[in-house]
């Protein structure tokens, strides 16, 4: 129970830093807006901030969904199935998969973070700290599908579970 209960706060966490994130490039957009069509003055940093926000947010968004099983997905082939244990091993088979795509993600994210040199012509941050973000997500679906694939084997359905979690 406690552990659930740390995973619920480390959900509401991570939801308050997307919409804080979503804040911020909105006040930078509308900023910008007002400076390039009303005091006739472009900000070249904040095309830039908003785009690396951005990036930051899909990639955090994208974690989100994929723990709540909101992605694009087959389904309609899979209800079609009678069995449970089929049901089962198809769900393992297709989070193995996953995983193993995951792992590459965050294997080869990792390996193109470190590799960079150069920095963002307006801001002049280390474009390292913009492409971490891609091995960091990698790694935290992994873990969520690592976690995935233990629930399936121990008998219970993730997809059920965090479509309850969602209603």
């Amino acid at each position: 129970m406690a552990e659930r209960r740390l995973f619920s706060a480390i959900e509401k966490i991570y939801k308050t830093v997307l919409i804080l994130m979503t804040i911020a490039m909105f006040c930078t957009v509308t900023y910008n807006v007002f400076m390039r069509f009303v005091m006739n003055r472009s900000v070249g940093w904040a095309d830039e901030l908003a785009r690396f926000i951005f990036i930051w947010m899909s990639f955090l968004g994208a974690v989100l969904a994929f723990k709540n099983n909101e992605h694009v997905g087959l389904g309609f082939i899979v209800d079609k199935i009678k069995s449970p244990f089929l049901v089962r091993i198809v769900g393992i088979i297709q989070e193995s998969l996953i995983l193993v795509v995951l792992l590459f993600l965050t294997f080869f994210g990792y390996k193109a973070s470190i590799t960079v040199m150069n920095v963002s012509p307006a801001l002049s941050i280390p474009m390292s700290v913009v492409y971490l973000i891609v091995p960091f997500c990698g790694a935290l679906m992994c873990l969520l599908g690592a976690g995935k694939i233990i629930a399936l084997l121990r008998g219970s359905d993730p997809v059920i579970n965090a479509r309850r979690s969602v209603e």
